[in-house]
């Protein structure tokens, strides 16, 4: 890899993430217009679900260059760390009310840096996975 490459959510998240949150706009349309009057707050806030979801994914971002890997998300987690102080990349389910996945790098420091990949197209953990090991 040359250049680097940046990446941000796409497209496909924010459709399956706003296209849920616009759900109730949508309801919430089609009965004012069949009432023929609506609240203004009402319709502010169904408005406000699925733009904030979408700033919320416009905020990720994963840069990936020759020397290391740099990563922000919306909870603060912003770090860039290279290549050299990678282990490995795993991915493991996370179990509880809901299960889903999870990946973590492996510093040599015995840190673990946790990544969100489900934004990011597919092909970032292919990326990832020719410049650090990856485990399953």
């Amino acid at each position: 890899m040359s250049a680097p490459q940046t990446f941000r959510a796409s497209p496909g998240s924010y459709v399956a993430l706003c296209g849920v949150l616009s759900v109730p706009l949508a309801i919430f349309g089609w009965a004012a217009l069949l009432r023929d009057r609506f609240d203004l707050s009402l319709l502010l806030f169904f408005i406000a679900l699925p733009v904030t979801a979408a700033v919320w994914l416009a905020y990720f971002r994963l840069r990936i260059d020759d020397g290391g890997i740099e990563y922000r998300d919306l909870f603060g987690r912003n770090f860039r760390v290279a290549y050299s102080e990678v282990v490995s990349l795993k991915a493991h389910r996370v179990r509880g009310r809901y299960s889903a996945q999870e990946w973590l790098l492996h510093l040599h420091d015995g840190r673990r840096l946790r990544i969100n990949l489900k934004p990011f197209p597919r092909e970032v953990y292919g990326l990832l996975c020719e410049q650090i090991r990856c485990a399953a």
